[in-house]
């Protein structure tokens, strides 16, 4: 694995400087250009208390990026891949530390605001933001981090909106008879700061059927009931619709790559996000602050799917309502120590159902009933964490969290079926271990460490159970890293690290169904560099070597676990050609993956999309001009719909080449 990681970080940097050599650079007055994804301007949590994997993308790089899917975003995000489905509603997600990125393993918190935003399932819920709206985002991948519980399993994302003063009307068109509108507005009255945001986007898509429509309303109210103490409150909807071009075979998939399957012309769906929270902060003393974060959520979607010609239509219906409770409190003891204590709940009640459809339509067939699960899930936890800074070498910290997990339901299957009252399997209380610590040999040089556990609980049905409740456990997951930041020059960030994870008895869910492949194991190496070569030109590379192995006895013993991409590589430079106008271009790379556990049928999922732009500043706003795929490189997503080792691939053609042309209008 090290002569890979060697390998493809000696060819990205050798072809990045050729091409730095050709570049012209008369002297221009230019300001600071930073990069893509920035990670020395960490959220204060992440950069007092995580030693790890941290990435941040600030609102300038966001600004610049045109984007039809807020998770498109996470693309120059070191070790990050995505799943690009194209399937309507059910559209991306995006993978870390070696965890298939279409959730089959939820394995990501997702916050917003603070405010947990994954389904009950793990899906995250990043569809109802629009990258206008978006002020920075954080990524940390690992298992030290003692804030959350559910989901956190290898990481969590951190999405903050915006708060700061000013208007802004943003208009983008481009192809496929794309548009979108963004607009945001901030304002303080006295002692109130009050923000909005509306958006609108629609398009054809790529593919035929891919029609969709998406719209978004939000609004921040923050006042200060004193210099030590705020209250706010946040509310967010966006509804969404859209139709699916359904899967093909493989042959189709190359050769007809816009096409939709004939048999999927009813795929298609709609989904309802709603979000309410209220934030109070305050300072109780001179080394006591506390935090307190109340929510509720909805989520809502109806998706019409039938993915092969074989399979019947299914009308898919999900409702689920999420409130939940947040308390942290930190306390400086003194110079050098530190003490933080959190507590959250969350219930979740979800309604999760699925229906056979009269005469291949969008009707649902009442007497057909598919699933009818009916469950409240609900999740307590805590965590205390102490932290030492005794001298200008050393940092430490060291936490321990503790959740638990309960809850009952009815759930049926099939028509015929008489509902089954079941309770959650007793979980018990699941420890959690973390540790985190810095070393400074010098200015320039920072090493970390970290290990810690995580865990994941079953999903859905799959957690409850009409006998022995003791008789499942969770999977405990077991990680640590070692790593570097260097900065031998001013102009340099060079940054590496080698992690590793193991589960003790893995799920993977398939179709809604889990299914326990054991005990697993996950190693990787992950490095990046940040090199200004002149004043005006920017070199950014990352690249991202992953193995998995499943460690059970049985048939699948030392195969790799599905869809997880062997590596992730991006390489890209900025140019900045005067003060107002600027060139990007960045190439991503990822590797291919097996599309099942006995490792059998292939592997798929590689490619190489070269991406670049002009973006130009202007007194009154600007102006973003960006190609996507510009090589109009082939890739696909592959699903297995097959069993016990014989594949049955369906796949999904990724977009060709496209462009976007953006103007930002901007006031105070």
């Amino acid at each position: 694995m090290a002569n890979s990681v060697k390998y493809l970080v000696f060819s990205y940097i050798s072809i990045s400087v050729f091409a730095c050599s050709h570049a012209f650079a008369e002297d221009t007055e230019v300001t600071d250009m930073a990069p893509m994804v920035v990670s020395d301007q960490s959220l204060s949590y992440v950069e007092n208390n995580l030693a790890g994997s941290v990435t941040e993308i600030q609102r300038d790089d966001i600004a610049i990026q045109d984007v039809d899917n807020t998770m498109a975003l996470f693309s120059q995000v070191p070790g990050v891949y995505f799943s690009r489905y194209n399937q309507g509603i059910n559209n991306q997600d995006i993978g870390i530390r070696g965890f298939a990125a279409e959730g089959s393993t939820p394995h990501a918190a997702l916050l917003i605001d603070g405010i947990p935003s994954n389904t009950q399932n793990g899906y995250s819920e990043m569809d109802q933001l629009f990258p206008a709206n978006i002020d920075t985002i954080e990524v940390f991948k690992g298992n030290s981090d003692p804030r959350f519980g559910l989901f956190n399993v290898a990481g969590n994302y951190s999405i903050s909106t915006r708060d700061e003063l000013g208007k802004e009307l943003k208009l983008t068109t481009g192809s496929y008879d794309s548009r979108q509108l963004q607009a945001y507005m901030g304002e303080q009255t006295g002692e109130l700061t009050h923000n909005y945001f509306l958006a609108y986007q629609a398009a054809n898509g790529y593919r035929d059927r891919t029609e969709n429509e998406k719209y978004s309303l939000s609004g921040r109210w923050f006042y200060a009931l004193s210099d030590d103490t705020t209250l706010g409150f946040i509310a967010r909807a966006t509804t969404e619709e859209a139709d699916a071009p359904g899967y093909l075979e493989k042959n189709v998939a190359r050769r007809y790559p816009k096409r939709s399957a004939e048999y999927a012309r009813n795929d298609g769906g709609d989904k309802h996000t709603q979000s309410y929270s209220l934030h109070f902060d305050t300072r109780l003393s001179d080394t006591i602050d506390w935090s307190l974060k109340s929510y509720f959520n909805h989520y809502q979607r109806e998706r019409w799917v039938r993915f092969k010609a074989v399979y019947a239509l299914q009308d898919r219906f999900d409702e689920q309502d999420h409130y939940g409770l947040i308390s942290t409190l930190n306390w400086t003891v003194s110079d050098e120590w530190a003490v933080q204590w959190g507590v959250d709940t969350q219930k979740q009640q979800v309604l999760e159902q699925r229906f056979a459809t009269l005469g291949d339509t969008q009707k649902r067939d009442r007497n057909t009933v598919l699933r009818d699960y009916d469950f409240d899930f609900i999740s307590y936890g805590s965590y205390l964490q102490l932290e030492n800074s005794s001298n200008d070498w050393l940092a430490w910290n060291i936490a321990l969290r503790a959740d638990k997990l309960s809850g009952e339901g009815q759930f049926s299957n099939g028509t015929n079926t008489v509902p089954t009252s079941r309770d959650m399997y007793d979980f018990g209380t699941i420890i959690q271990p973390k540790l985190n610590i810095f070393l400074y040999p010098s200015d320039s040089l920072t090493l970390f460490a970290n290990l810690g556990r995580s865990f994941q609980q079953p999903i859905g049905a799959n957690a409850y159970t009409a006998g022995d409740r003791a008789a499942r456990e969770v999977s405990l997951n077991d990680g640590w890293a070692v790593g570097s930041q260097w900065s031998p020059l001013s102009t340099m960030n060079i940054e590496l690290s080698y992690w590793q994870q193991r589960a003790s008895d893995e799920a993977l869910l398939v179709d809604g169904v889990q299914r326990y492949v054991g005990e697993t194991l996950r190693e990787g190496v992950d490095l990046s560099l940040d090199l200004m070569l002149i004043e005006k030109l920017l070199l950014w590379a990352n690249v991202s070597k992953v193995t998995t192995e499943i460690l059970a006895t049985g048939s699948t013993q030392g195969n790799a676990l599905r869809n997880i991409p062997d590596y992730t590589a991006s390489v890209g430079l900025n140019y900045a050609f005067t003060s107002k106008l600027s060139w990007r271009v960045h190439v991503d790379s990822q590797g291919s993956s097996y599309v099942n556990e006995q490792n059998t049928g292939g592997k798929y999922g590689r490619f190489n999309l070269v991406n670049t732009g002009l973006h130009y500043d202007a007194e009154w706003g600007a102006v973003n001009f960006q190609i996507n795929n510009l090589l109009n490189d082939y890739y696909e997503y592959v699903y297995d719909l097959g069993s016990n080792g014989v594949p049955d691939t369906i796949h999904s053609p990724g977009e060709g080449a496209n462009m976007s042309l953006s103007i930002t209008y901007s006031y105070d």
